[in-house]
């Protein structure tokens, strides 16, 4: 797997920031053992690793169960910068209560049969039958109608969509046609009928780069991972961009580089080659080759 083609015109890596879900988590939300080897031989070699996901700041356990120092943490696809260690918000983009409730009204004007769910920085509000699953199990969890339950002056983290036995692209498409740039709108579960809508403008790149900045990072150091929609401006930003193989068609097609699939250790591999040939110490200790 060689470098794409000018890499040799790259600084070396400082920050290396990676999506969660179907990148290095797999379907029972663990970590590969090659995976965790090669992240922790980055941060040997003196990189950073920072993940960008769509996840909530709430649930990132997989982080804290398998991980001794999770780090600082990118969520909800950008709104939120999150330090677990503290338990601090470190930095937000939100939207407000009035740019919602009319992308709500149009939406379901469209789709009558959508339901709503809206996050903000200390709750969760859903419609009556919103199913309840794990990702929404939290202590403050409000139902009835987000009109009610949102009180005007609340930051709206993440205001989500969906339309159970929709086709997944279709409604995506539609609900993005309706919203028409009032809110940033992305996708990141590719058999989900759900829609996630951020700040106008919002975008896991967005906040990355601003991330980045506060370190002294150029984009030129850093090296990115993704597999889905919400992923492509990331990974488009980045020096070095990566689409897992196994990843969305869309995104796989649009950025220059490829990973092997999440079940080949992708992010693994290309950390490997990527240490081996920049700090061969750090390669060393990745024991790569008990895991072929």
């Amino acid at each position: 797997m060689p470098e794409h083609p000018g890499a040799g015109d790259l600084p070396p890596v400082r920050l290396l920031a990676s999506d969660l879900d179907g990148t290095v988590l797999g379907h029972d939300f663990r970590f590969r053992p090659r995976t965790l080897e090669a992240l922790a031989a980055a941060q040997d070699a003196g990189i950073q690793v920072v993940f960008v996901t769509g996840r909530p700041k709430r649930w990132l356990h997989p982080l804290h169960e398998q991980l001794d120092d999770v780090g600082v943490v990118i969520c909800s696809n950008g709104a939120v910068i999150w330090d677990p260690g503290r338990q601090r918000v470190l930095g937000s983009s939100v939207f407000g209560v009035h740019e919602a409730l009319p992308v709500i009204e149009d939406v379901r004007r469209a789709f009558p049969d959508s339901l709503f769910a809206a996050e903000t920085l200390d709750a969760v509000h859903t419609d009556h039958g919103w199913s309840r699953t794990d990702r929404m199990e939290v202590a403050d969890v409000r139902e009835g109608p987000l009109a009610d339950s949102l009180t005007p002056g609340a930051g709206v983290v993440k205001l989500l969509a969906k339309l159970d036995g929709a086709e997944p692209e279709h409604y995506v498409r539609r609900v993005r046609e309706i919203v028409a740039g009032r809110l940033a709108v992305t996708h990141s579960v590719a058999a989900a009928p759900l829609v996630e809508m951020g700040q106008r403008g919002l975008t896991k790149a967005r906040t990355l780069e601003r991330y980045a900045a506060e370190l002294g990072i150029a984009r030129e150091e850093v090296m990115a991972f993704g597999d889905m929609p919400n992923d492509l401006e990331m990974l488009a930003w980045a020096g070095r961009g990566y689409a897992m193989a196994d990843g969305h068609p869309e995104v796989v097609a649009a950025v220059a580089r490829t990973a092997p699939p999440f079940t080949a250790d992708g992010v693994a591999q290309v950390l490997e080659e990527y240490l081996a040939r920049e700090h061969p110490a750090a390669a060393g200790t990745t024991g790569k080759d008990d895991h072929v």
